[in-house]
């Protein structure tokens, strides 16, 4: 099983761009290690007369006809927008 310490979790914490407190990190640390531990634990069951399953629907799904139509509520739309140019809504930019 991987080493949950105090290094990856700050490794994972600067990944996330998370500042996370000492209590913080010790509680991850913990939970991370309960989770792998019961991966480990599902490691254990003999899963060899089991036929693999793909998805759990067992029925096919049934796919409409991919059909252009109009949905006639484009005026409607826009019109829940505060501004407009050139028939597209503007909506204000995401920045990190």
């Amino acid at each position: 099983m991987i080493e949950i310490n105090e290094s990856l979790i700050r490794h994972l914490e600067t990944l996330a761009a998370l500042e996370l407190t000492s209590d913080q990190r010790k509680s991850i640390q913990k939970d991370m290690h309960e989770i792998l531990g019961y991966m480990e634990l599902l490691n254990e069951v003999d899963v060899s007369r089991v036929e693999p399953m793909y998805t759990p629907i067992e029925d096919p799904v049934e796919l409409r006809d991919d059909v252009v139509k109009e949905s006639g509520c484009v005026e409607l739309i826009k019109a829940n927008f505060p501004r407009e140019r050139s028939g597209q809504i503007v909506v204000p930019g995401i920045h990190a």
